[in-house]
């Protein structure tokens, strides 16, 4: 089962990934992971054929972001 800590391990790897692959040296930014986000959202944009995929992509992240961060149980031992 995977806690909110081994989440955020988890993202920080595909980060750093997602950094060395544009050919840049990872800083572990906040702005690395916004350019992150905005490159997921044109991925989006072009995967899901909805009415408004970007929104609906960031309405359900959030979902699944409040639950697992709200949860006690996924933050013990964090």
């Amino acid at each position: 089962m995977s806690n909110n800590s081994t989440r955020a391990e988890r993202a920080q790897t595909a980060l750093q990934f997602y950094v060395e692959t544009k050919g840049e040296v990872f800083e572990n930014s906040s702005s690395e992971i916004v350019d992150l986000i905005a490159d997921l959202l044109h991925l989006v944009a072009r995967t899901d054929q909805g009415d408004d995929p970007v929104d609906s992509a960031l309405y359900l992240a959030r979902l699944h972001f409040d639950a697992e961060h709200d949860n006690p149980a996924e933050t013990a031992g964090e």
